[in-house]
């Protein structure tokens, strides 16, 4: 099992290291742009795009073959639709955790993009620590507190590497303001769809219901041994890092995912 894992705004993909051992497989956790050394990099949708490419080049082999797994969180989560959408052909399975496919009112997107951009004017002004502070106080962030201590004193340090540059470009370049509405791409995806959100985070958790209604139209009912499978899991006891909150729990679904999609796939993982 070969898995390329996309982290979250302000983490790293040292951040998917206790998830990869309860999983097992090869997993290529690589620093999207932005983060780590990537900070001087251009954030946009496109350049983006590319960077996954690139990752599977170097890490796997040319696009057409083989195929693998395909793993977001949040930011990353977005990376990986955007890819998935304009090249599934990698992709045997795509696993969306705490996944939001755009916002769709045009008015709703300038507001978010304003007050991205305001974020990113913040973080270049009080640097990197400042912000950290301020952001892990946010209601989305704060369940991260529930993290195992070693796990997120591991992810903290990683983080007070970001440069302020890095961040304050994936937020006016990769926010959720900036990237491209995703929602009436979903129905095209051609593999099937984990999607991951945890109990606590009940916005992203109704966006995940609506995620999968629209993902079980794709090419006939799900009863159809030939469409692709989509599933949504709810994390008990977590919010929007489930598979760090509860990490064992997410790993577990996952396999079970995984099992499910080669069971009805078995030629794709061969």
């Amino acid at each position: 099992m070969s898995i390329l894992a996309l982290h979250g705004f302000t983490g790293c993909g040292a951040d998917f290291a206790p998830l990869a051992k309860l999983c097992g497989g090869e997993w290529h956790c690589p620093d999207l742009p932005g983060h780590g050394a990537n900070a001087g990099l251009d954030c946009s949708p496109e350049t983006m795009v590319d960077f996954i490419n690139q990752s599977l080049t170097t890490h796997h082999s040319p696009l057409t073959t083989p195929k693998n797994i395909l793993i977001g969180y949040s930011l990353g989560a977005r990376a990986a639709l955007l890819h998935a959408t304009q090249y599934p052909e990698p992709w045997d399975a795509l696993i969306l955790i705490s996944a939001n496919p755009g916002i769709e009112n045009q008015a709703s997107r300038v507001q978010r993009r304003t007050a991205d951009t305001d974020l990113a004017t913040s973080i270049e002004q009080r640097g990197v620590p400042a912000f950290l502070e301020f952001w892990q106080q946010t209601p989305l962030i704060r369940s991260q507190q529930n993290i195992r201590a070693d796990w997120r004193e591991t992810m903290r340090a990683n983080r007070l590497k970001h440069q302020p540059e890095g961040l304050a470009n994936s937020l006016r370049q990769f926010g959720q303001g900036s990237c491209p509405n995703l929602w009436p791409e979903l129905s095209k995806l051609p593999m099937p769809v984990c999607l991951i959100t945890g109990e606590q985070d009940t916005k992203y958790t109704q966006i995940a219901k609506r995620m999968l209604s629209t993902l079980s139209r794709r090419s006939g009912a799900e009863t159809d041994l030939h469409a692709p499978l989509s599933t949504h899991t709810v994390i008990g006891g977590a919010s929007h890092m489930p598979h760090l909150e509860q990490a064992e729990e997410s790993a577990r679904v996952i396999g079970r995912f995984l099992e499910s999609v080669r069971g009805r796939f078995p030629l794709a993982f061969t």
